[in-house]
């Protein structure tokens, strides 16, 4: 699973890191490289708030999210839900190649769903 998270990250131009996490906030697996991010406490920090974004994509009929970008002034976050209980996020840089990033993310999620 790790070895997936560092080739996700080396795929994507400008990302800092990736984890795996479950929607309670607890880390299933990360790649840091060596960018020095703290990508677990943002992840963290998040998983929380994207429970609610799940619950009000239900209620509002809109299905089940899939995707979650948060742009920041220092980075941008790239959130891929693989299920109900899991999703995993890319770091990347203010430079970072989003568009690959989401690619990269969407290619490798059935791969990191099933090594869950």
């Amino acid at each position: 699973m790790k070895e997936t998270l560092k080739s996700i990250v080396e795929q994507i131009p400008g990302a800092k890191g990736a984890i795996l996490m479950g929607f309670d906030g607890i880390t299933v697996e990360q790649y840091d490289g060596d960018s020095g991010a703290d990508i677990e406490g943002i992840a963290t920090e998040f998983s929380f708030r994207f429970v609610e974004l799940l619950k009000a994509s239900k209620a509002l009929d809109l299905g089940a999210l899939t995707d979650i970008t948060i742009k920041a002034e220092r980075g941008t976050l790239l959130v891929r839900c693989l299920s109900e209980e899991f999703f995993t996020i890319v770091l990347l840089a203010d430079s970072g190649s989003f568009g690959k990033g989401r690619w990269v993310l969407k290619s490798a999620a059935p791969e990191l769903l099933a090594s869950l």
